[in-house]
């Protein structure tokens, strides 16, 4: 029976690696609630995380539990990055059906002796109220041990950041097949474009040549090639077409890698950004500029799906 127990939590150990390293980057969004009961009531829960530029933790504890709040702050900066997260966890009582066991009948009959005291002075009172004798201090309260709760407490909220962490990469692995799939365009789109420029130079080629023909002017050579080297210079995307690639190369490196990428990938999709603008400022034809304006529509729709990258 050991045997199995610990083939079994070897398996969820191994299991809980290659989670972790399948599923790289994570999302900033995610949610968990639950509920540990223990000696000293239901133990509460509750774990939101949302978008944000830098690491903002609101960590919200019951006073009993304050004593704590370094542990369980420790416990959460080692797994959240960034984002904002709003931690909250307190002891709820357990609703207990054998109340009468929990009386205590000897500060009730105090409670009575004085209340008849106080009603002598009094000219008209109302009969005494059971319930409301036990509501005020009828009912024994368990003294709470925070060393005792501290274990069990400690537990279960990392329990409750592990499956925050898992919900974070599961979303974050979804994010990155769409980044990816917009990747893949960017890159049909840079190879597009360098089979397209010396087609485009080709037919200027022509063009400038019809264009002497037509006015009756002899071809000089020499003024020929500085007509068309000017509009060869002018339309050189030749540096920024391999900048494009060595930013497609980068970010899926940064795909790729399972610590906190997303404001590198932030600053890298403005360089991105930078170079299809620039592009297209240089653009020779309409199919370049078509494609500059696809590339930044692709570029854009990649940033915003970035912001959610923790």
């Amino acid at each position: 029976m050991n045997v199995y127990n610990h083939n079994r939590d070897l398996i969820v150990k191994i299991g809980k690696i290659f989670h972790e390293r399948v599923i790289m980057i994570s999302s900033m969004t995610s949610f968990f609630f639950g509920e540990q009961e223990t000696e000293y009531g239901n133990l509460v829960l509750e774990i939101k995380t949302l978008n944000s530029r830098y690491f903002d933790l609101q960590l919200k504890l019951s006073d009993d539990l304050k004593t704590l709040e370094p542990k369980i702050r420790n416990q959460i900066v080692k797994r959240i990055r960034r984002g904002k997260a709003d931690y909250k966890i307190y002891l709820k009582p357990i609703e207990d059906n054998n109340v009468l066991k929990n009386i205590d009948f000897r500060e009730i009959k105090d409670l009575i002796k004085t209340s008849e005291k106080v009603s002598s002075f009094l000219k008209s009172t109302q009969p005494i109220n059971p319930l409301e004798l036990m509501s005020i201090a009828g009912i024994k309260k368990k003294k709470l041990e925070i060393k005792r709760l501290e274990k069990v407490l400690l537990k279960y909220t990392q329990q409750g950041l592990d499956n925050l962490v898992i919900d974070r990469k599961r979303e974050g692995a979804k994010i990155r097949t769409i980044i990816i799939a917009k990747l893949n365009l960017i890159e049909k789109l840079v190879l597009k474009v360098k089979k397209v420029i010396p087609l485009v130079i080709k037919s200027h080629q022509n063009k400038l040549k019809a264009k002497f023909k037509t006015a009756l002017i002899d071809v000089d050579q020499d003024r020929f090639k500085q007509e068309f080297l000017i509009f060869v210079q002018k339309g050189d995307v030749e540096e920024e077409l391999d900048r494009l690639e060595a930013h497609i190369s980068e970010l899926r490196r940064l795909l790729n890698k399972s610590e906190p990428v997303g404001k590198k990938i932030d600053f890298l999709m403005q360089e991105f950004n930078r170079e299809a603008n620039t592009m297209g400022s240089k653009s020779i034809s309409i199919d370049i500029s078509k494609i500059s304006v696809d590339l930044k529509i692709l570029i854009e729709q990649i940033r915003e799906q970035i912001q959610n990258i923790e």
